[in-house]
């Protein structure tokens, strides 16, 4: 079972990082709908190298793209509940 811990780790990573706005409003995103164990992946990756928080950033919209049409109840829920993300994949 992965470790709710890498959540927080991930946020560390992303708040360090040299990201502009829009990019890290799409990884609070990302934290906000992410499971546990898609949080240890990326979290590894980043690991692996620091520049993988960029990599993975380019490729983000497009993950969080397939998470919405994975769950759309969260997605519309979250939507609702939090403006500054309706827009954002738009």
């Amino acid at each position: 079972m992965a470790d709710k811990g890498y959540k927080q780790k991930l946020a560390g990573f992303i708040n360090d990082a040299n990201l502009k706005f829009d990019q890290r409003l799409l990884w609070e995103l990302f934290l906000k709908i992410s499971n546990a164990e898609e949080d240890e992946a990326v979290y590894e990756a980043v690991c692996e190298g620091k520049e993988n928080i960029f990599l993975l950033t380019n490729h983000l919209r497009d993950k969080i793209l397939e998470m919405k049409k994975a769950n759309m109840a969260s997605w519309e829920k979250l939507a609702n509940e939090e403006e500054k993300y309706a827009n954002l994949l738009n």
